[in-house]
């Protein structure tokens, strides 16, 4: 078991182990959906990255503010730069945009409060064995307060409500990360009693919440990871990474589309 602390994200994606988004990809689709998928860059992966260099790590300036579009040899060179150095370059609106996200998460008491904690450990990679599958797993928290017992993970999103960021655990199998997260922490030998999401909308007035999900619903996902994982074991030993659908599939008529009130005719 180790841990890096100077470790790129680039390098840290590469490296072998499983990560949260892996399992939560087999938790929530398929297993093969996830062996088979193909990661493409998208802008708004772009903004999230970009809001958590500002946040977590300002003293590498890993943001650029590039041309006003992603047109044209001026835009091209700056991407070619910025590539090789390895940060992030954004059109100026979507810079001016990570910017106030950023300044909105800073501007809010009890978030700077562990976001600035300088006894934080910030995108550190951890890499452990898993002791029932005899798994490699590997995460990179966004923060760690190890004497508040408290991990932090930073989330860009439309709806930061209660309502909207509890579908987004739903959708995007938020709970998953969380307990995977606090799994592999303790393994290492951290003790994990909270696990926070600092979510930041990526609209003004850029509204800042801050969601935990319950011991409840914690230790669910833990049970739901456990299985994915046991799932992820036994493809790695028979290499069938299939979706486990059937051949041809039966679609039932649902219940609430039955009617009642009137009699087919003969």
């Amino acid at each position: 078991m180790t841990v890096d602390y100077e470790m790129s994200n680039d390098d840290y994606h590469r490296h072998p182990g499983y990560s949260s988004s892996d399992v939560k990809d087999v938790a929530s689709s398929t297993l093969a959906h996830w062996k088979n998928r193909v990661r493409k860059e998208s802008h708004a992966f772009d903004l999230g990255s970009a809001v958590h260099a500002i946040l977590l790590q300002p003293e590498l300036n890993l943001v650029v503010e590039g041309t006003e579009t992603r047109r044209g040899k001026d835009w091209t060179s700056m991407k070619e730069a910025a590539d090789f150095a390895g940060k992030i370059l954004l059109p100026k609106k979507e810079y001016q945009l990570a910017e106030q996200m950023a300044q909105a998460a800073l501007f809010t008491p009890h978030v700077a409060e562990l976001i600035t904690d300088k006894h934080a450990t910030k995108e550190a990679s951890y890499f452990v064995k898993e002791p029932v599958y005899n798994l490699d797993l590997k995460c990179r928290p966004d923060g760690l307060l190890s004497h508040k017992n408290l991990v932090f993970d930073i989330k860009t999103c439309q709806d930061a409500s209660p309502k909207g960021f509890a579908k987004a655990v739903r959708d995007y199998s938020y709970d998953v990360q969380a307990s995977f997260y606090k799994f592999c922490l303790e393994l290492y030998g951290h003790t994990v009693d909270r696990f926070l999401f600092i979510c930041i909308e990526k609209q003004n007035p850029f509204i800042v919440q801050v969601h935990e999900l319950s011991g409840e619903y914690l230790d669910h996902a833990k049970r739901r990871m456990m299985d994915t994982l046991k799932i992820m074991k036994e493809a790695d030993m028979t290499g069938d990474y299939t979706t486990g659908w059937p051949e041809v599939n039966t679609i039932a008529l649902p219940s609430w589309m039955v009617k009642t009130d009137f009699e087919i005719p003969a």
